[in-house]
Parts: C-alpha cells; structure tokens; sequence
C-alpha cells in the first residue's frame, strides 16, 4: 500500500475536513479527496461520512485509525531514527530542563495558540507549558502544579514580607505579553473577579518582567519556581498573591504518533524527571 495514501488519510482523520488537509499537507483539495477515494476503493467502503458542513469517519475509518497510526510511526522512526527534537518550554521551567542531550530546547512563544499550530506542523515535538488543548491527536501529561506569587524589589518603600488586597490594587503592575485565547495568565487562573490593576509596564518575557521589578517599585504576578531561582540575585521579595488563584498545571504535549518512539519516550521521561526533581526542592 501507498504510504502516502495512509498519511493522508490520517491527516483527513485529524482534520475532519479535506480543505484544512489539502492545506496542512500543501497540495490541492481534488488532491487529496482522489487519495481517499483510492484508499476507500482498497478497502470497497467508506472511510468518512459527511457529517453537517463536515466530515466524520466511519465505523471502518475508526477501526484503521490505530493500525495506521502505529504502522507511519514504525516505518518513519525506521526511516529517519532523528536524534534531535524540538522542545518547547514555558520559561519558567526552561532552566531546570538544561542539559538533556538530544533535544533543541528553545522557549515557547508569548502567543500561546501557536504552540499547538506548530505540533501539528510538526515544526515541534514536544512542549512542556502551562496552556491546554482538547485536541486528540495529542497526548497531554500533568507534570506540575505550582502558585502564582506576587514579586516586587526587597527595599520596596510600601512592601514588606506581605501585601493585602487593597496594596496589590494600589501599586503598579508589570503585566506578561502572553495570553492564551486573548486572555492573560493571571486573568485565566484567578478564582475571583480581578479589579483593573495600574499598568506600569509590559513585557514580552519573565526574565524581564523581574529585571524590571528589580530596578522599580511595581510589583508582579509570576510562577514561584521562576521567582525562586533569581530572587537572590535580583534582590526580589516573594509574596503569597493575595487573590485566590488556580495552581499553574505544567503538562508535557505530544503527537499520539510518537508514543511507541523509543528515543522520544527517553527525552519524556528525562524531561518528567528534571520537572518532579524541581518540585521536591
């Protein structure tokens, strides 16, 4: 059989449309409807049935889904055995993941939703962040909770050890670029209403979020692992946030296709175990 008919078939699968198939694969919708037809006439049923506007598959298409997925698997680790991967990490955690060999470790964009675009592109292999997705052509693993805090500079002239509800509304914020769905982190984990907070800067990452912090009296809501690793050095104090929020769940991301790959099953499970180490500390 043609393994590029399988390929196709699996994108059709993932996309349930043969447009965002033809796009993902850069060839022309007649294209890849000709490939499924071709694929049904091996097997004399269909594979999808329309469903509304869409596309959903049949009963056979089901049944082929798994078998296809670990025959692709096998025939494109045995083609190419990579020894590189890209991953993609929050930037809070990037530090505790360096080194492990066999991995291009690069931080993950403010803009969230183009985590999962690249996954799909397979432009990435593997992303360790905070954000979820409900797509079932991933796999997503729980590795990490942890609060959000509130910093600001040691010899801050209002703050001291502690801040109440009322001082975290009267100073101002640095606020993170990163939103995900257009919401911004803190927003998304917050438990309560959040007031309009005084904004006296944005930043595109963490790292100068705290700078920041540290040559002003703003104060700052960001994850505690990556407060604790430069605390000391920034001179920053380290607060409880005074608004209930959600612990950060950090999950590690990946395509279903890779789950039998022997080396990507070793740099997940290095990856689990630099993330559970930190956790301990």
């Amino acid at each position: 059989m043609d393994l590029n008919l399988v390929r196709t078939f699996l994108v059709v699968a993932e996309c349930q449309s043969y447009t965002k198939a033809a796009e993902r694969m850069q060839l022309t919708q007649p294209a890849i409807s000709a490939a499924i037809k071709r694929l049904e006439k091996l097997y004399g049923e269909n594979l999808f049935i329309k469903q509304g506007r869409g596309i959903e598959l049949s009963s056979k298409g089901q049944q082929l889904i798994p078998s296809f997925r670990q025959a692709v698997s096998i025939i494109e680790n045995a083609m190419n055995m990579r020894k590189q991967f890209n991953v993609y990490c929050n930037e809070s955690l990037i530090n505790t993941l360096f080194p492990i060999d066999n991995i291009n470790l690069q931080e993950s964009p403010p803009e969230k939703n183009q985590l999962f675009e690249h996954l799909r592109q397979e432009k990435t292999d593997i992303i360790v962040d905070s954000m979820l997705t409900r797509d079932s052509a991933f796999m997503v693993e729980e590795i990490l909770l942890e609060p959000l805090v509130v910093i600001c500079r040691k010899d801050h002239p209002r703050i001291k050890q502690s801040i109440t509800k009322d001082a975290f509304y009267r100073e101002e914020h640095v606020f993170y670029s990163g939103t995900w769905e257009k919401i911004r982190g803190f927003e998304l984990f917050a438990n309560e209403p959040i007031e309009e907070r005084k904004m006296a800067l944005i930043c595109h990452s963490i790292a100068s979020i705290a700078l920041n912090i540290s040559q002003s009296d703003s104060i700052a809501v960001i994850a505690r692992s990556f407060a604790e690793q430069w605390a000391a050095k920034l001179n920053l104090q380290i607060l409880t946030c005074p608004i209930n929020t959600d612990l950060i769940p950090y999950h590690l991301v990946y395509h279903k296709r890779q789950i039998k790959n022997p080396l990507h099953k070793k740099i997940r499970e290095e990856i689990k175990a630099k993330i559970k180490a930190l956790h301990r500390q």
